[in-house]
Formats: C-alpha cells, structure tokens, sequence
C-alpha cells in the first residue's frame, strides 16, 4: 500500500529527476563522493545509486540548477579530494573549525549518534568511556578511517598505548564484516544505520555505549564550490526545510526502521544551522 506521505515524496523525486533532464540543470555539476552502501543513509542499487542522503542531494542540486555526478571514493581520500577541489560534496560530515577552513557546511541533513556496538557476552561491562582503558589489550575496536567520533574519543585514540585497539577500515561494510568474522571485538557505527542493518534478524551484538552525537551535513568544497553557489545552495536547503520537501524524504526512507527508538525524534529533521 502506497500512503499519502510516500505519494508526496515519489512526486518530489519525479519532480526533481525531470528538472534534472531539462537544460536548465546543465549549467552546473555537483560531483558527490559516495563509497560503499550505508542504508538507510546511501544505498548503491544497481542502476543509480538511492537513499536519503542521494535523494536530498539531488533535490536541492535541482534547486539551483545543477545537476549530480555520483564518484566512489573511500571516505578517508573523499575528504582530502574535497579539500583539494577533485570532488564537489560529501554527507555525513561533521562540523568543526578545521575542516572549515576548506569545507562549507550545509545542512545539517541528519542528528547523527554514534555507539559502541559489541556483544554483552564477549565484553566488559562499558558504563563510560573512561571504562575503556580497563578493556582487556586483545579487544579490538573497528572505526571508519577518516571519522570524527567526539573529542573524548579521539584522546583515547592519540594516547600511543591505546591506539593500537582502535584498527581502522576504510568502509563501513569492511568494519561490520570484521565484527561478524570475530576479528574484531566491537565497532563504532551510527545508531539508524545499525538498526536498519538488523531489523528482523535475530543477533548478539548490542548498542553499549552512546559515544558521541553531533549533527552531520553535506560539506561543499570552497576551492571547487564558488561563493556565490554556496549561498544559492544555503538558500534552497532552508526553503525546501520550509516547504517540508526534505522531512517528506525523511518520512519516506525512515516509515519502515521504527525499531530504533524513539520513532518522533529520529525521524524529525534538522533544522537548518549552516557554517559557511
């Protein structure tokens, strides 16, 4: 059955594929990086790529004329593309001072919150992540290469003892796989993520720990990206938040994964908080 919020979204989407086909979207292409499939977030189907953070970029690249080339790139090497000017967009992107020198932040299109993910049974209880440390040396920790998870984190992650328990992937599908092989004894993943990974399957590992929560965006290239497009791209991001078109592709992704918690809030959409 196709309900009223869905019917909404296909419109928009159909809507946005035949701006794109038009000539006026030729005047511009954004090229997105994307690496493996991150559902419901990037799903790589086998004719174009899907998700909601594919479906909002294209709708707002529609706004302003442009059209969307997708480019598979590790998510490591996509940031230093993006700061050089090789790529145009990335999601998922965590604001901070740093990478604003290069990035403009956009968004945010998702309140992102990262867990420990290990099996109760396999593991030390984890109360905080000062507990950490007293983890047994021969743990191991699976975290996306390139992936910001919080400052508290990342000091556990610098201090030279430590560091040798967090063991880098440059995939998402790369890091879960080690978690079901045993080569790893836990991951750090991004909650929807995880939940719309398992649902209706039957498994041992468990969200722990909340490790960090941050809004996430689509980060613009300021060397390949001109000024002018950043605040064109700006102002369609928050009239399409006014207009409800990005929470209707929000509903339309998230109506199926109501096992991750609180339904309401994970599916209510950022409200625009740009850092250009």
């Amino acid at each position: 059955m196709v309900t009223g919020s869905k019917i909404a979204v296909l419109s928009v989407l159909t809507a946005t594929m035949l701006l794109c086909a038009s000539g006026r979207t030729k005047a511009c292409e954004l090229r997105f990086a994307l690496d493996t499939s991150f559902p419901p977030h990037i799903v790589l189907a086998s004719q174009q790529p899907e998700g909601l953070n594919v479906q909002m970029i294209r709708l707002l690249a529609a706004q302003v004329g442009c059209s969307v080339r997708f480019v598979r790139s590790p998510w490591a090497r996509a940031l230093k593309l993006l700061q050089q000017g090789e790529i145009d967009v990335v999601s998922q992107l965590t604001y901070n001072q740093t990478r604003a020198k290069d990035i403009a932040f956009i968004g945010p299109h998702h309140q992102e919150r990262m867990w420990l993910i290990a099996d109760p049974a396999k593991v030390p209880p984890l109360r905080q992540l000062a507990d950490l440390p007293q983890w047994p040396a021969s743990l191991l920790i699976a975290v996306l290469n390139g992936g910001y998870f919080g400052p508290q984190l990342q000091q556990l992650r610098d201090d030279p003892v430590l560091q040798r328990r967090f063991y880098p992937m440059v995939s998402n599908q790369d890091k879960l796989a080690l978690l079901e092989s045993g080569r790893v004894q836990a991951v750090l993943e991004e909650e929807l993520a995880w939940f719309w990974r398992v649902k209706g399957q039957a498994t041992a590992y468990r969200p722990m720990l909340l490790v960090h929560a941050d809004p996430v965006y689509f980060g613009f290239s300021r060397v390949s990206v001109s000024p002018e497009l950043l605040r064109k791209l700006d102002a369609a991001w928050q009239q399409l938040y006014r207009d409800g078109q990005l929470q209707q592709i929000r509903d339309y992704y998230l109506a199926a994964p109501a096992a991750a918690g609180n339904t309401a809030e994970i599916s209510r959409m950022p409200a625009p908080a740009p850092h250009l």
